[in-house]
């Protein structure tokens, strides 16, 4: 198990979704699509059946931003996650909105799940931002055969770090 800052917010995410009981009504454990497995390399399913959907993914979308200098102790990163929903269905009531309703139900508890969070013994998250919902007909060539609504959620989270426990870690401290 990974204990890199990204690594935990990434699980912690999964975790809170894991935790839902809607959620786990509405997705079945294996379409959730998890790319933090340890033993899974290619977690993908390519023949899609209707019993593989909705399908949930949280990938990560890079930095948004990092501030070396966030103050005179302080480095902040601000990483971007992305929450893929699949449906496979056309009606909005059937999967897609109550998938949606229940993700955002679930990252409600953001603030008790992340910011408890440890990193070298200090927690680490100032921040947790919901951002923009896209959503749309998904073009099945594009999206392994799946058609139907698809919807891409985006998350932002500001985590802080001491700058001397970073300068410790290149020093193998």
């Amino acid at each position: 198990m990974s204990t890199d800052p990204f690594s935990l917010v990434f699980d912690a995410l999964w975790q809170m979704v894991d935790d839902s009981v809607p959620l786990t009504q509405l997705v079945r454990l294996g379409n959730k699509i998890k790319f933090n497995k340890q033993y899974d390399r290619a977690p993908l399913k390519e023949n899609i059946a209707d019993a593989d959907l909705p399908e949930l993914i949280l990938t990560t979308m890079g930095v948004l931003e990092a501030n070396m200098y966030h103050s005179s102790c302080d480095s902040l990163i601000r990483r971007n996650y992305q929450w893929l929903l699949s449906t496979g269905d056309i009606r909005t009531n059937y999967r897609l909105f109550p998938v949606q309703f229940a993700l955002f139900c679930a990252m409600h508890d953001w603030q008790g799940v992340l910011s408890s969070l440890l990193w070298n013994n200090k927690t680490f998250i100032k921040a947790c931002r919901w951002g923009t919902l896209s959503e749309g007909i998904s073009n099945p060539q594009l999206n392994r055969g799946i058609e139907g609504w698809s919807s891409i959620w985006n998350i932002s989270v500001d985590m802080i770090f001491a700058s001397s426990d970073l300068r410790a870690i290149n020093q193998g401290v």
